[in-house]
């Protein structure tokens, strides 16, 4: 859900000039629309071909790429023959073209746009042969009249809404409010409220209205209304077009002269419009299709609906997580496996607690069928394997994928192979925990370190806690107008080929564990301050201000003593002192929250109680969803090709991140 398999990265070098804006700024490279993705767009090209000239049409792609409509955009003139050819990715697409030879009407001119119309129609009336041409009357917002006793009162912000245009290509209709006492003739009502609408101003007239439009005068917005503790009456009024256009239906065929045109309004007064009537002869009147042909749309696009969701999977007795049952992709989501002893009664502890041992690294995953099978590059949480969890254990020799695509062994701080319960899956391991009993973590940063652990999105260091540490920040950028300056070419853009930031910059690396929504003690919230490097990163920052460990989760047999600024692991203790609940753990460093959940960072966190589990065990109205069907909507962009990817100027990069549920 992220990345497409071309390699994206910052520019590495400073700007050759002061004028050498390529470069500038860094974080976007010399590209900056690097986040549009290659959708599926239809491909399919109508070509009519004969003697005559000017016909167009375009065509209307379908399901499977197949061409399920042509409409004639330009019906062109002196045709006796015609043929339609129908190019672009797919193939096996006919169709033939209906020539009309005499007396056909191609086109209508407005001569008088009239005005008061409610709903406009057009008739073509003929004193002679011929016959069949109709058509649709399109107009503008010519007036908007306050309805008899609908001049509303109470009003603090009035604001004027029209409906959307009939017309595929019409513009929406824009006006504003005057009140009563209103000394100015502004673009919104002045004055002490309560304010009394006098009358509807029309801004822009719009277009393509079919039928005049409804009006609203609304009180603040549609997305934030005033509220009204006072007495409030809202205005009403009616809206009026005048017309513009006159869209060909049917073209008619065999008239000598040009039909009268008579534009009346079906269901109002509107009155003074005039049009006329141009012929041809030869003309393009239909096309219809013989053979819808397949595969009329873009390559390279995401195709929808055509993978398997992930489901959770937790082993039973005397199975591992090489028995889970993945989707086409080979995706499942693990439920993390507890420790129930470490932490226990028995051993000295206050309370029983689950115990996880939890690591970041960077993998690769393949996210869509439609993309590379060598995987999108992530960075996701996965349990290490314990002797606690090793009976569940698929014994996962981790490997990190490196920004060239290469991999490299995945080591713990001590030098040795990592070790996991399972394959990195995007959004998990998935903790299960119970209301009242307390989770223990310990969080190794296995990320890659210099210039390997870089973010492979575009950082934009000007922003606080994502460049310059505190003892470069106490000297302030200076601005010397130019691509050289510090302000516009922030020095942690620059990434060393070897260690990546310079020392006294914050490293793309850091990371930390937030539960979101949990009633956590504050040394263990994950807060922006509360983040780590990997063990071994050559920085002058490898931890937040405010990191800590747990007291009690030091000097215990077989946990990780966490309380070294350089050791690379934290602690965490959650209470899990809250009702049944679904949350996720997410990365929160400060100033890269939003780039490391993009990345991959976040996992499944659920909570039951005693409620939640009789509802979902055998004989329970919801025992056969069991925990229940994560559904986890997140916003992603993958890259396209070089190609389109430096072609394409239309649209500026685009994060998103989390909308969760279950």
């Amino acid at each position: 859900l992220i990345f497409g398999s071309g390699n994206i990265s910052s520019a590495m070098a400073a700007p050759t000039s002061l004028t050498d804006e390529t470069k500038v700024p860094h974080y976007f490279g010399p590209w900056p629309n690097w986040a549009n993705s290659p959708y599926t767009l239809p491909d399919a090209t109508v070509t009519i071909s004969g003697n005559g000239s000017e016909a167009t049409a375009v065509a209307t792609v379908g399901a499977d790429g197949a061409i399920t409509a042509i409409t004639i955009t330009n019906p062109g003139h002196d045709y006796t023959n015609a043929k339609v050819d129908i190019t672009g990715s797919g193939t096996g697409a006919m169709a033939d073209a209906t020539i009309v030879r005499k007396g056909a009407v191609v086109s209508v001119t407005v001569d008088q746009p009239g005005s008061g119309y409610t709903e406009p129609s057009v008739t073509f009336t003929i004193n002679g042969p011929g016959g069949g041409a109709t058509g649709t009357v399109y107009g503008g917002v010519d007036a908007v009249t306050i309805d008899v006793n609908g001049a509303g009162s109470g009003y603090k912000f009035p604001t004027v809404d029209f409906d959307l245009p009939d017309g595929p290509d019409g513009v929406q209709a824009k006006g504003h409010a005057v009140c009563v006492g209103d000394p100015t003739d502004g673009p919104y009502c002045q004055g002490s409220s309560p304010l009394t609408i006098e009358s509807i101003v029309v801004d822009n007239s719009g277009s393509g209205y079919s039928t005049a439009p409804n009006v609203v005068i609304r009180d603040g917005t549609i997305f934030d209304p005033v509220e009204h503790t006072d007495p409030f009456v809202q205005a009403t009024a009616t809206a009026t077009l005048s017309i513009q256009s006159v869209v060909l239906d049917n073209f008619g065929s065999g008239y000598i002269n040009p039909p009268t045109v008579t534009i009346s309004d079906l269901a109002g007064a509107g009155f003074g419009a005039a049009a006329t009537a141009v012929l041809d002869n030869g003309i393009i009147s239909e096309i219809t299709i013989k053979k819808p042909g397949s595969g009329y749309i873009t390559q390279g696009g995401i195709k929808k609906f055509q993978d398997g969701l992930p489901m959770l999977c937790l082993p039973s007795a005397g199975q591992t997580f090489a028995d889970c049952t993945d989707n086409n992709l080979g995706q499942h989501l693990p439920i993390a496996v507890a420790d129930t002893t470490t932490f226990s009664v028995a051993n000295g502890f206050d309370l029983d607690a689950d115990y996880y041992v939890i690591a970041l690294v960077q993998t690769r995953e393949q996210m869509s069928s439609s993309l590379p099978v060598e995987g999108t590059l992530l960075r996701e949480y996965v349990q290490l394997e314990t002797p606690a969890n090793a009976s569940f254990s698929k014994h996962v020799a981790l490997q990190t994928a490196n920004l060239d695509g290469t991999y490299s062994p995945t080591l713990m701080p001590d030098g040795s192979q990592a070790y996991a319960v399972d394959d990195p899956h995007f959004l998990g391991p998935v903790i299960v925990a119970n209301k009242d009993k307390p989770v223990r973590i310990v969080f190794y940063n296995l990320l890659p370190t210099g210039s390997g652990g870089d973010l492979f999105l575009p950082t934009d260091s000007s922003m606080m806690g994502s460049g310059m540490g505190p003892d470069a920040m106490a000297m302030d950028p200076m601005d010397q107008g130019t691509v050289l300056d510090g302000v516009r070419n922030p020095v942690c853009t620059e990434y060393d080929a070897t260690n990546g930031k310079p020392m006294d910059c914050y490293k793309d690396n850091r990371a930390t564990l937030h539960l979101h929504g949990g009633i956590t003690p504050w040394i263990s919230d994950g807060t922006p301050h509360q983040w780590i490097t990997p063990a071994g990163e050559n920085t002058d920052y490898p931890q937040g201000v405010s990191v800590e460990a747990v007291p009690d989760m030091k000097n215990v047999p077989g946990v990780p003593d966490c309380s070294a600024e350089t050791d690379g692991c934290m602690s965490f203790y959650y209470t899990n002192q809250q009702s049944a609940r679904f949350m996720f753990y997410h990365d929160h460093a400060w100033g890269i929250t939003r780039l490391n959940v993009y990345a991959g960072e976040a996992a499944g966190y659920v909570i039951t109680d005693d409620t939640d589990k009789k509802l979902m065990a055998p004989g329970g109205p919801l025992a056969d969803v069991g925990l229940g069907i994560p559904l986890v909507i997140q916003d992603r962009t993958f890259v396209p090709s070089d190609a389109q990817l430096y072609g394409d100027a239309t649209t500026g990069p685009h994060l998103g991140c989390c909308s969760l549920g279950w």
